[in-house]
């Protein structure tokens, strides 16, 4: 089948990056380079929301336009908007695809989520240890990597003083309470091995969204002077070109990660997003991380804790020509994760 619209129910606004990255962005480019027409939507209880879930809902149920595909994205709620579309599942079930890209399954209720992987035709995931799970209920089940979007921006030259970044969700303020979370990633492995090290350093952390977060991270580093902290509080998440002229800031972006499933399900984005501006990246070897960090090539692949140490003195004392060889080589994989390649194998499937 040629496709020639798509259907995208996103399960939350386009402050989620997976609504973004896996839904919004890709049908722009789907417009623009396949001219495939789309109708995009997400839970809104403003007026104008409702009234356009209900009219493209309907188009979709009653009036369902050839060639089509319905997406459900990572829906698992058992709210009204949920409950509709597994309806609308029901009735018009030819063509259909369910997309995740996190292991919903390990802290939500799984009802709604194992309906979707049942009924729907054709399941999309982030990830192959997502791909192991949801093949317990579905046979039609493929891995779409989740993409970074289409930039020209490209790292040129180091710092002086060499700065290590980290991008994420830092979370509303709270205590560690989830082992694989973001906080527990930085707390446990990172921030630990930084504290090793006596020379001059920048450490910007990139996704504290809750004031209550910083005082513990300079805390954390009082003692240690040589270590200057940075911690930008106004995020624009829904301008992407200004994240991205964020992390080209960066000379090392690293990505530490617990070995829990909830990670090892995850579809490595935020090592995707330093290097396709040709960061060097460091990374826990779990999950999808060593299929986008080439260890000694783009980046350096950690097994423990304390590798992280010993890879990050690696980098700083590379000399120019080493490093952007790396650089270079990061800037070179891209297609491996590029929106061109998202759209193609999506497309393929139907074909």
């Amino acid at each position: 089948m040629k496709i020639k619209h798509i259907y995208w129910f996103a399960p939350y606004n386009l402050n989620g990056p997976s609504t973004r990255y896996r839904g919004y962005y890709p049908l722009k480019y789907f417009s623009k380079n396949f001219k495939i027409e789309f109708d995009f939507v997400f839970p809104d209880r403003s007026t104008n929301g409702m009234l356009k879930f209900i009219r493209v809902y309907l188009s979709a149920f009653l009036f369902r336009k050839r060639n089509s595909v319905i997406v459900i994205q990572k829906v698992c709620s058992n709210r009204l908007y949920a409950n509709a579309l597994k309806l609308l599942i029901l009735v018009r079930s030819k063509h259909t695809q369910y997309d995740i890209d996190d292991a919903e399954y390990l802290r939500q209720k799984t009802k709604t989520l194992h309906f979707f992987l049942k009924r729907c035709k054709i399941i999309s995931v982030g990830s192959h240890e997502l791909k192991n799970y949801c093949m317990n209920f579905n046979s039609n089940v493929f891995v779409l990597t989740s993409p970074v979007t289409d930039h020209n921006i490209r790292k040129m030259k180091r710092n002086n003083k060499p700065v290590i970044g980290w991008v994420g969700d830092f979370g509303n303020g709270n205590n560690i309470t989830k082992e694989f979370s973001h906080k527990a990633n930085v707390y446990k492995i990172l921030f630990p091995q930084l504290k090793k090290i006596d020379t001059p350093l920048k450490l910007t952390i990139i996704g504290v969204k809750n004031s209550n977060d910083i005082s513990p991270i300079l805390q954390f580093f009082k003692d240690k002077t040589n270590i200057e902290i940075e911690i930008p509080t106004n995020l624009k998440w829904k301008d992407d070109d200004w994240l991205y002229q964020e992390i080209i800031k960066f000379d090392i972006g690293v990505s530490p990660m617990t070995n829990h499933l909830f990670n090892c399900s995850k579809s490595a984005f935020k090592a995707k997003q330093y290097l396709s501006v040709g960061i060097p990246t460091i990374a826990s070897n779990v999950g999808e991380n060593s299929r986008f960090v080439l260890h000694n090539k783009n980046g350096i692949i950690c097994e423990k804790s304390s590798d992280f140490l010993t890879a990050i003195n690696r980098i700083i004392n590379m000399n120019d020509k080493d490093y952007f060889k790396m650089s270079e080589n990061a800037i070179n994989h891209k297609s491996a994760y590029s929106m061109k390649k998202y759209c193609t194998d999506f497309i393929e499937k139907y074909s």
